[in-house]
């Protein structure tokens, strides 16, 4: 298994223990989540999955930044805490992952839970000599970290370039803040704590570093988020983490790239920023996920209805493949006709599966080996035997779930003796054209949740959500 490495700027074979320790950087909770955030999710759930399935253990930590510059001003703007603008949002980025089936993380711990360890480690870089305190705000000395910059690949006049926060009193432009002294719009926030440099708040960098080494130690294996997070975030993270520890804090740094709206970038100013719970709406959360995984993760994903459109269409083949294979599974369970001569040969599309996975998580070529092994269920379904068939359902839904898809699939039912009557009344009927009766018998299923369906076999079937 390989995937590219951001520190190392190469593709590497991961090595990895039994237990596989992964973070992924989660939201600043202050508004409803869009596309971007929902690719990363879904990636970083797909990158989890398949570890699963390879039978890893995977120890998965995403955090909450639920006090924030961001999060203060929206609170301060309509009259509300800190706290009660990052849970609604929270609760509304659950809400959200749950459509696109996303699975939750291990541990999901926010920063205000965890303010004395931030303390703790301020207070260590101090005393290290990589951070410094004035009246109230402590900075990162930069320079103290003799390789920062290597994980962004930026050299020292790109990082002079980049002054993140401005102020005169810090020793290094480049000094980024540890903890900042409260200002009335936080005490207005209420997004205050006590420290012995007085009161204030994290800076946005430290958190990452203390909540990924509280649950997973150091080093641990993958560290996950965004492109746009390599730098100042991430950066940050790895000098401020090192520092503490002495070590490497990570192994493997993975990172997505961004979607962009018509081969535009998302971004506020343009008005352009779509809400998951909006794509979801139109298209339902699979299709979005399915939209998601079309492209490499390190690869620009450009978003437009017409793709989505076509990402609906080949979800939906997918489905379609899967409920015929149930359908005729269920179909000789309940008439006993097994009629199958041959037994399926699909071990060919897992060898392929697993070898796209392998090859730095390429999801795309997965999705064209998940259609291949579709086209080839609805070639040989008719033709399996029933053992045969259950085997290769299990197969391709397990496949299917790896990439998050068809976990809430209920299975299409065996039929009991008084419906296989109803349906062989209806099949008379329909020979005699009494559609009256046949469509009776039909809509009679229907308000019970079965759709009968039409086949040059005979009468098949399958679940019908009854809300819709």
């Amino acid at each position: 298994m390989r995937a590219y490495n951001t520190l190392t700027k190469r593709e590497e074979e991961l090595k990895l223990n039994k237990t596989v320790k992964i973070y992924v950087c989660g939201i600043t909770a202050y508004d409803y989540s869009h596309i971007g955030h929902a690719r990363s999710s879904v990636f970083f759930d797909t990158l989890r999955r398949y570890l699963e399935y390879k039978g890893y253990n995977v120890i998965y930590v995403q955090n909450f930044t639920d006090v924030d510059d961001k999060i203060i001003r929206r609170a301060v703007s309509e009259n509300k805490t800190q706290k009660e603008i990052a849970e609604m949002y929270i609760q509304e980025y659950f809400k959200d992952m749950e459509s696109l089936n996303v699975k939750k993380a291990d541990f999901h711990p926010k920063v205000t839970e965890n303010i004395d360890e931030i303390i703790d480690a301020v207070k260590k870089l101090i005393d290290k000599g990589y951070a410094y305190e004035i009246d109230g705000d402590v900075y990162f000395h930069v320079p103290a970290f003799k390789e920062y910059g290597k994980l962004s690949g930026f050299s020292l006049e790109e990082l002079n370039r980049h002054r993140i926060e401005p102020d005169p009193r810090k020793k290094d432009v480049k000094d980024f803040a540890l903890w900042k002294k409260a200002k009335e719009e936080d005490i207005k926030a209420k997004a205050f704590y006590d420290s012995p440099w007085g009161k204030g708040r994290p800076g946005w960098h430290i958190e990452c570093s203390v909540l990924a080494t509280k649950y997973l130690g150091v080093p641990f294996d993958i560290h996950g988020g965004g492109k746009d997070l390599i730098f100042p975030h991430h950066e940050n993270e790895r000098a401020q983490s090192y520092a503490l520890f002495d070590v490497e804090p990570v192994k493997y740094w993975i990172h997505n790239d961004f979607v962009t709206i018509n081969r535009e970038k998302m971004s506020k100013s343009l008005g352009n920023i779509i809400r998951i719970r909006d794509v979801v709406e139109k298209y339902g959360g699979e299709v979005l996920r399915y939209f998601l995984l079309t492209a490499h993760y390190r690869s620009p994903l450009d978003f437009n209805e017409d793709a989505l459109e076509k990402a609906k269409k080949s979800y939906t083949a997918l489905k379609n493949s899967l409920e015929v294979l149930d359908m005729e599974i269920a179909a000789i369970k309940t008439f006993g006709n097994d009629l199958g001569l041959e037994n399926a040969n699909y071990e060919q599309f897992v060898k392929k599966f697993e070898e796209s996975m392998d090859d730095d998580f390429n999801t795309p070529k997965a999705l064209a080996v998940l259609h291949e092994f579709s086209n080839y269920i609805n070639k040989v379904v008719y033709e399996t035997k029933l053992e045969s068939l259950e085997i290769m359902f299990n197969t391709f839904k397990r496949l299917c779930s790896v990439l998050g898809f068809f976990e809430k699939y209920k299975r299409v039912p065996i039929l009991d003796k008084k419906s296989v009557e109803l349906i062989m009344e209806r099949e008379t009927a329909r020979k005699e054209k009494n559609f009256e009766k046949a469509d009776k018998i039909r809509d009679l299923f229907k308000n019970n949740g079965i759709q009968l369906i039409d086949t040059p076999r005979g009468t098949r079937w399958k679940l019908v959500d009854l809300k819709n």
